[in-house]
């Protein structure tokens, strides 16, 4: 079998949203899918905020090292790519990650089994948590909550880092409507200073939450090394990182309690399965950030099917239509993501929406 055609393609919802320290953005994404010989197309997605146009030309640039491969080859294209991204020219992390997604999706629908059950196999189900994507104003959370709630969620995470008042208002809310019994998380985006944000875990503290996600930019390990040192609340982070070396200095510095690769941004799945085995050997939970459409939340969740050390799958609360499956992944009403038997990731690509959304 041989690699024949490398065809990335990007969309742009009509949707901006601000979270944290990131400017306002418009939710965009990439596609992608490879073509072999034998007819079998591995189909992947990514996104690069504000960028995935320029992501597209990126992955094309990749068509040399690609072409004529076997894709079974996974581990030697991703090291060619690698080594010539990483030590000749300035690389983007989403590129490596959603070549070597699709290419597992190829694998996975050659030999007729779930991407899960090639890696290993350790889980069919994960507990998931709802997540929602935007800040939700604490007066209109009720409308968030409820519906996450009747559908089966034991948990939910919400996004903070507006203002250290408006935070604690949200988190209370959440509480009250969610009761004890209720996981939370909450995310930060990297949008507080070290005073601010130890001034919110200690509010996170005493309302007994799961995690509180990038307090700090999550290029200072220092600080937050220091503010897990000061406080009893689980911190998490890693989403905005990539391959193992830098999940080892991670965790060898302990600015996380919680790690949070990403399959489609962190090196693809090939590298965050050896990521989650660096943080199983320090003893730490691997929990993979997900956030978008479908086919992201897919190859994430045959990841977490794989590993010991992960517990929970995000699972993003928006509507359906956006998710550009033909199908969500499927919640039990206890809350817990089964993962899908279907070969390869397990999605199909709803082209009416995707090419709805597509641009040129």
């Amino acid at each position: 079998m041989k690699i024949t055609e490398i065809l990335p393609s990007w969309f742009e919802y009509p949707l901006t949203i601000k979270i944290g320290a990131m400017p306002r953005f418009k939710i965009t994404g990439t596609i992608l899918r490879i073509k072999t010989d034998e007819g079998v197309t591995g189909i992947a997605g990514t996104h690069f905020v504000n960028a995935d146009k320029g992501l597209v030309a990126h992955i094309k640039g990749w068509e040399k090292i690609l072409l004529k491969k076997n894709p079974f080859e996974t581990e030697k294209i991703w090291r060619d790519i690698y080594n010539t991204m990483n030590r000749i020219t300035f690389g983007i992390f989403q590129s490596i990650s959603v070549i070597d997604c699709a290419l597992w999706d190829i694998k996975g629908k050659v030999l007729g089994k779930p991407v899960y059950q090639l890696l290993g196999g350790y889980q069919n189900k994960v507990k998931a948590y709802a997540s929602f994507p935007w800040w939700v104003n604490p007066k209109a959370l009720s409308s968030y909550l409820e519906p996450a709630l009747e559908r089966g969620f034991k948990a939910v995470k919400v996004r903070i880092g507006k203002n250290i008042d408006w935070d604690q208002r949200v988190l209370q809310t959440v509480r009250d409507i969610g009761g004890d019994d209720l996981e939370i998380m909450a995310d930060v985006n990297s949008g507080y200073t070290f005073r601010q944000a130890l001034k919110i875990a200690r509010i996170a503290e005493k309302l007994d939450l799961r995690w509180l996600e990038e307090p700090l930019p999550s290029d200072d390990l220092v600080g937050l090394a220091e503010l897990r040192k000061r406080v009893d609340v689980d911190i998490a982070g890693g989403e905005n990182d990539a391959y193992t070396w830098r999940f080892r200095e991670i965790l060898e510095k302990g600015a996380y309690d919680i790690i949070q690769p990403d399959v489609t941004r962190s090196g693809g799945i090939t590298e965050v399965k050896k990521i989650a085995a660096i943080a199983e050997s320090y003893g730490k939970l691997c929990i993979n950030h997900i956030f978008g459409i479908g086919p992201i939340q897919y190859a994430n969740l045959q990841l977490i099917g794989a590993v010991s050390n992960c517990p929970y799958m995000e699972y993003g609360f928006f509507p359906d239509e956006f998710l550009m499956t033909t199908a969500p992944i499927e919640v039990d009403k206890e809350g817990f993501a089964h993962l899908p038997e279907k070969p390869g990731l397990g999605f199909e690509l709803d082209e009416e929406v995707f090419n709805k959304y597509k641009k040129d």
